[in-house]
């Protein structure tokens, strides 16, 4: 996993971009503004768009499909909303 440290600063910096894509948030050190990287924000959002189509197929879905495309559906959520957050960055604001 990446070491996440401040580019103001260089102090290291605890952050969890689930459920906090695209906020910004300040260093613990020296109180400046950071945001998540683009790649990190793009990896949620697709996590949650899979997320939405996977709670589609659910309520919509019909046989003989229903089952591979909710599968596929929430696998791309949990490998996409994990990659977010191993593949962590943060960058200046």
């Amino acid at each position: 996993m990446p070491s996440l440290n401040c580019p103001h600063c260089n102090g290291r910096v605890s952050a969890n971009p689930i459920g906090r894509w695209y906020s910004k948030f300040t260093c613990p050190h020296c109180r400046k503004p950071l945001r998540f990287k683009d790649s990190t924000n793009l990896l949620g959002a697709l996590g949650s768009a899979a997320f939405v189509v996977a709670g589609v197929c659910y309520i919509m879905a019909r046989p003989p499909y229903d089952g591979y495309l909710l599968a596929g559906a929430a696998s791309a959520w949990i490998v996409l909303t994990g990659l977010s957050y191993a593949l962590r960055g943060i960058d200046k604001a």
